[in-house]
């Protein structure tokens, strides 16, 4: 049988992570093997392409159940969607390989697609694959379109599943977390803060996750099949934000004196508050506030009165999910091997955000205010003066801006995924050295959402307007009109409360179908061979078609953008696309067993695609070389042009008005009050003269308006990978093996709207592209409300290039060998990523910019949607794994691994115009994170030969995560993630305790 490091690692129970093997070890009989990256089998396990590989022991190592965060520890994938999202977050999980986001990175299960999992993103949901099936899983690296088809540009994840489990098993694990809230620092700022906060202290443990799997398999009596049965349960339990002294409060950043250099860190609060915030009228510029003391007056508002947004948010979302399967095939002749897989999952989860309430600057249909009449009898007359001054107690309507928080009423968005995929298919021989494939796959993810506790303006309109003779509602009580007291603390009773919150609904679907058939064969049967080789030329050639639908409906609380809490409308989707597709791959041995040739080939590739949309015909092709000198050392590198087709919701995408984090350089900064851009870039950007010497209005909040919109004029991405790199197993050396590979990345024609940045490279940098996205409202200028806005319908832009260098590293030894005794073996591993450009531009022909190394407002939130470039966390040029694991004379094992996270420093405070806080301020706390360091250990114990126990602690030293501004840079809002910092990259729970038991019968 081919022995591979796979298969060394496995004999000594030790590495889990390392590069694919390039060749055999010697002796033995090698069979073929097909690898990651191409459809043609070798006769060892040998690619082109960097392939990084996750065994399962890895899984168990880890103590993970969720196999997202498993991927997030390898330092080529940054953090995306998973359980630590709330705010924002869509109830799937996925996998961003080189923070190319998570559209750009193919999920394969056993070589075949991984269907899209929501209809509002469509990329695949990882909540599909069982971790308890998963043999390994290849990381692979760089475009692999020719091979796969669209949407391989930064990669490909491919799950690779056990298919002849013999037996019945349970696996079962348990795990919490566990924290000591000893930041004094922190808990410093919080009982300082301006308002009062609860404070955790102590000990706390939390977030306990339980999952069991059963798996049932049985041989054909006849031993020419198998059928592979599972299915699991695992149930996770929420962590509030609260809970940890770091997350307390949104902890944000302020100035001491230069009010352009922000050197104090406090705790952030909204005026959206219990206490109500009253604007308008006859109210004093900062507004009134309800009397704490629960008389019915107002008082002057001031930041005592904040609101604690925080602690509510969901650190860890609460999760139930259900999967079921089975992996079945049978050989009925050479000629004929039937196969078929079915994958069941249903995820639900809750989401859960601050609560919601009247957030000032939205109002009634469509407006910024709230009409009070000036008679409410629920004020009182002193209330009535205050408000509406000389007209209090008349029928008058004043228009009032209200912040009002219903603290009792925390914000749960309810989602729901319930995903099926079946693939049939048959395999077998055509003739001598002929191979062919066959299958069919149907895959689909069914949509539930419901949005609890919001707040319908509407309605809120309706109960603030009171006639003082009834008391009732002045539109009458035919929708149910209950009066809101807003005008004493605590007066909301449960009928107001009822009348004025309002759930959102969603569903939808989304489907993926394939056909697929493909042949391999050995052409050097008909004399297709070089002079100076032994194997004749492998070819693959085959033909795809696939279907992509999507249908996402949405209520009318949610079309018409009456919602408070959702800060526009959310308009339903829907549409499809198709692809006709033919491939073809060739493996040219060029020169074997020669002198400093012990393997020379070329592999070829090339697949024509095409779609009934814009994108019409594409071309993918591939080139690479392996080059084996000797045993020892061999080199490899790759050309690869790649394709991503755009995705439903980028074609169809319903047009809508929303804000984008931004602010306007040609207004005065709300902190510098000067206006950093100058005539006449600014009157490119459609502004006059006029209007510049006026003062133009600068974006409220740090929120101006876009018109966002999908395209079905759309063309494909194309990316273009180079790879070089070599392999060095040394023979003095047993059991070592090194791989250093170089990757650069360039995606051109790239699918985005990032109107924030669009307003950037117009005014600062005078891109004629960009330019042309500008509607400045005709009246003041200003590019927010209902005239002025930043066309940002997804587009053809710019490009985004990376590049870098991965190392991996193994050595596997016993103790023996260095006559130290019979005391095992010892393994280790390493693997790393350089990452030594990441370069962006957002519009066609204009400014780029450079974010390897860097965090902050513009590079860990280049884009969080299915039509943004990336959806990225902090980027730091060094991150690496490197575990230790001894396998001992006895049935134990034990393992250390150091995670290692390098230093970035804040995008804001570097001089790139596309980087600077547009609001001029320099965050002196923030301006970098330090390199983490993170140590885990766990361990195994096989109790007998059929019970085996795993232990262990994740982040051993209980290490804080870097707290960070949450609030302060209103740009691009909070970091990608939760609770004051980023919880995919960094761990923000405290150590992680798991134990885990699989038991076979």
């Amino acid at each position: 049988m081919a022995s591979s490091m796979i298969c060394g690692v496995a004999l000594l129970g030790l590495s889990a992570t390392q590069a694919a093997a390039q060749a055999p070890a010697a002796g033995g009989e090698v069979s073929e093997i097909v690898v990651t990256g191409s459809r043609i089998p070798t006769p060892n396990l040998t690619s082109v392409s960097p392939v990084t590989v996750i065994t399962d022991q890895e899984l168990k190592l880890q103590g993970t159940t969720n196999v997202e965060s498993l991927l997030n520890n390898l330092p080529q994938v940054i953090a995306s969607q998973s359980g630590n999202v709330s705010n924002g977050g869509t109830g799937i999980a996925t996998v961003n390989l080189r923070g190319l986001g998570s559209a750009r990175t193919l999920v394969l299960v056993d070589g075949r697609r991984l269907m899209p999992g929501d209809p509002s993103t469509p990329v695949a949901d990882l909540n599909n694959i069982p971790a308890a099936l998963v043999d390994r899983v290849d990381v692979l690296t760089g475009g692999a379109s020719a091979v796969y088809g669209s949407d391989a540009l930064a990669g490909v994840v491919n799950f690779i599943m056990k298919h002849d489990f013999e037996g019945f098993r349970i696996d079962a694990q348990f795990g919490e977390f566990q924290h000591n809230n000893n930041n004094s620092g922190i808990q410093g700022t919080e009982r300082s803060a301006s308002y009062p906060v609860t404070v955790p202290t102590g000990n706390v443990r939390d977030g306990a996750t339980t999952d069991v799997t059963v798996v049932f398999g049985v041989n054909a009596p006849d031993g020419k099949g198998n059928v592979t049965a599972y299915a699991g349960y695992r149930h996770i339990k929420p962590v509030l934000q609260g809970s940890r002294d770091y997350s307390a409060c949104s902890i944000a950043t302020t100035y001491n004196a230069d009010p352009t250099v922000y050197d104090t860190r406090i705790c952030a609060g909204s005026s959206n508050s219990a206490f109500g915030r009253f604007r308008g009228g006859s109210a004093p510029r900062g507004g009134y506030a309800l009397n704490p003391n629960g008389s019915q007056t107002f008082v002057p508002y001031t930041s005592a009165y904040s609101y604690n947004y925080g602690p509510l948010n969901y650190f860890q979302r609460p999760d139930d999910r259900y999967t079921a399967g089975f992996f079945a095939h049978y050989d009925i002749s050479k000629a004929l091997n039937l196969y078929s897989d079915f994958l069941f999952a249903d995820d639900h989860t809750v989401a859960q955000i601050a609560p919601s309430g009247l957030f000032a600057g939205t109002g009634a249909n469509g407006t910024s205010t709230f009409g009070i009449n000036c008679n409410n009898p629920l004020m009182t007359s002193l209330q009535q003066t205050q408000l509406c001054g000389a007209a209090g107690g008349t029928p008058t309507i004043v228009q009032s801006t209200i912040g009002f928080r219903f603290a009792s009423l925390p914000r749960q968005d309810d989602l729901r995924h319930t995903n099926y995929k079946i693939t049939l298919g048959a395999r077998g021989e055509l003739a001598d050295g002929w191979n062919y494939d066959a299958y069919l796959q149907y895959g689909t993810s069914i949509y539930n959402e419901h949005y609890n506790n919001d707040v319908s303006t509407a309605r809120v309109q309706n109960a603030l307007l009171v006639n003082p003779v009834t008391g009732q509602c002045q539109s009458g009580t035919t929708d149910g009109c209950v009066p809101i007291n807003l005008f004493r603390l605590g007066a909301l009773s449960p009928a107001m409360l009822a009348y004025v919150v309002a759930p959102g609904f969603k569903s939808g679907q989304v489907t993926e179908q394939v056909a697929n058939v493909s042949v391999t064969g050995d052409l050097g049967q008909y004399g297709f061979k070089a002079p100076w080789a032994n194997d004749g030329v492998g070819v693959a050639l085959g033909a795809e078609y696939r279907r992509e639908s999507l249908d996402l409906r949405v209520d009318q609380e949610f079309a018409s953008g009456d919602l408070s809490g959702q800060g526009g409308p959310t308009l339903g989707n829907s549409g499809s696309f198709d692809v006709y597709e033919l491939f073809g791959e060739a493996r040219v041995p060029l020169l074997q067993d020669q002198p400093l040739a012990k393997d020379l080939n070329v592999e070829l590739g090339y697949r024509f695609s095409d779609y009934n949309t814009a994108a019409n015909t594409t071309h993918s092709y591939k080139i690479g070389v392996n080059y084996t000198v000797v045993d020892d050392l061999k080199f490899r590198a790759g050309y690869n042009r790649a394709v991503r087709a755009p995705n439903v919701v980028e074609l169809f995408t319903a047009l809508a008005v929303g804000l984008f984090g931004g602010a306007d350089p040609c207004a005065a900064g709300l902190i510098t009050g000067k206006v950093s851009a100058t005539l006449a870039q600014c009157l490119r950007s459609g502004a006059t003269a006029a209007q510049y010497t006026a003062g133009i209005d600068q974006c409220p909040a740090a929120q101006c308006t876009a018109l966002f919109a999908g395209n079905t004029d759309l063309k494909a991405e194309e990316a273009d990978t180079y790879t070089a790199g070599f392999v060095l197993r040394p023979r003095f050396l047993p059991g070592f093996d090194i791989s250093i590979d170089y990757f650069d990345i360039k995606i051109s024609n790239l699918i985005s709207s990032l109107p924030n940045l669009t307003v950037v490279d117009c005014v600062l940098n005078g891109n004629p592209a960009a330019c042309s996205r500008f509607h400045r409202d005709p009246a003041n200028g200003a590019i927010f409300g209902a005239a002025g806005y930043v066309d940002a319908t997804n587009a053809n832009t710019g490009y985004l290039r990376t590049s870098g260098v991965d190392v991996n590293a193994n050595y596997r030894t016993k103790f023996s060998d260095w006559g130290m005794g019979e005391w095992g073996g010892l393994s280790f591993n390493l693997v790393g990523t350089y990452t030594n450009k990441y370069e962006v531009q957002p519009t066609t022909g204009g400014g780029t910019f450079d974010c390897a190394g860097l965090y902050g407002p513009v590079c860990s939130a280049i884009g969080t949607g299915a039509a943004s470039p990336a959806s990225t966390g902090p980027i730091p040029k060094w991150r690496h794994k490197f575990r230790v694991t001894w396998t001992t004379p006895w049935p134990v094992t034990v393992s250390l691994d150091w995670r290692h996270v390098g230093e970035v420093k804040m995008d804001a405070n570097e001089s790139n115009l596309f980087l600077a806080d547009p609001l001029g301020r320099t965050d002196v706390l923030d301006a970098k994170i330090k390199a983490y360091d993170y140590l885990d250990i766990s361990g195994t114990w096989a109790v007998r030969d059929t019970i085996t126990l795993r232990a262990g602690v994740n982040n051993v030293f209980d290490k804080d995560p870097p707290i960070l501004d949450a609030n302060n840079f209103p740009a691009a809002g909070p970091p990608y993630g939760n609770g004051n910092t980023y919880p995919g990259t960094y761990d923000a729970l405290g150590r992680t305790l798991f134990v885990g038991l699989t038991a076979d019968f």
